[in-house]
């Protein structure tokens, strides 16, 4: 089973309704299409990886949402504190290591 999943499936036994995508491109048109509370984005993914996705997202979230921001949290088990610095950088709201402890979110 992925972290995806794992943490999917933990949110929405808490009530939580869950929106997965399973690649940057997918993430990318979903951020584009809804509204969301929160948005957990992994530095890794196939097709587009998160720092593309959320930097991508940002210059069109300028154009076409310039009333609201999305609340964008960047996750990975492998990234190191410069790139975290460069998700910041290009968007991301926070980061957090995996595995991420279910309270933290």
């Amino acid at each position: 089973i992925t972290i995806r999943k794992s943490i999917s499936r933990a949110l929405s036994k808490m009530g939580f309704t869950v929106t997965q995508a399973c690649n940057g491109m997918e993430g990318l048109k979903q951020l584009q299409i809804v509204l969301f509370d929160l948005v957990l984005c992994d530095f890794l993914m196939p097709i587009m990886d998160g720092l593309d996705c959320v930097q991508q997202y940002r210059s069109w979230e300028k154009s076409n949402r310039p009333w609201f921001r999305q609340v964008i949290v960047g996750i990975s088990a492998h990234a190191s504190r410069q790139d975290a610095g460069r998700g910041q950088d290009i968007g991301m709201d926070k980061f957090i290591a995996k595995p991420v402890p279910l309270q933290t979110l």
